[in-house]
């Protein structure tokens, strides 16, 4: 049986000659009373899974709550790597240049040596030259003299140096 506030407001009760029919008055009241009661059951269930719903949505805003923060410790971590990989990189690169700079100084410091080097040995081939050119003028001349002494008789023999 339903019931309303409404019914139990506007219930009337048949007039007996003492008063209202008691049966009819237990039979409502019990009526209330059932009704009442599945109410208030159902009220306590209610309440209950409100309290569960509520102890669940505050679980779920402290695991939010810390998702979020663990997403901003993952965040600042990321940033923080990024940081110390891009300072890294920067050591790196300015190492490389540095040895670069270091290897294009030795380099070019052996290119001078190198250079002087093949001057030294530049003017020591002219010298060579020359000197064997010498040499090989003073051998002609004295292959001239020896074959015009066989032509015309002893010389004398003349000292290196000095021409006829």
């Amino acid at each position: 049986m339903e019931l309303t506030p409404i019914d139990i407001t506007q219930r009337e009760f048949r007039r007996r000659f003492r008063g209202l029919d008691p049966v009819e008055v237990r039979t409502f009241l019990d009526g209330v009373a059932e009704e009442l009661q599945r109410l208030l059951k159902e009220n306590a269930f209610k309440e209950e899974r409100i309290q569960k719903l509520e102890a669940q949505l505050q679980h779920y805003h402290h695991r939010e709550r810390d998702l979020k923060e663990a997403l901003l410790a993952v965040h600042r971590m990321a940033d923080e790597a990024k940081e110390k990989a891009r300072k890294e990189a920067d050591l790196i690169l300015k190492d490389a240049e540095t040895k670069a700079e270091r290897l294009l100084e030795r380099t070019n410091l052996m290119l001078a040596q190198l250079q002087g080097r093949l001057g030294d040995l530049k003017r020591q081939k002219i010298l060579f030259e020359g000197r064997m050119r010498a040499a090989i003028k003073l051998h002609q001349d004295l292959l001239a003299a020896e074959a015009a002494e066989d032509t015309s008789g002893p010389l004398e023999p003349k000292p290196p140096g000095t021409r006829s």
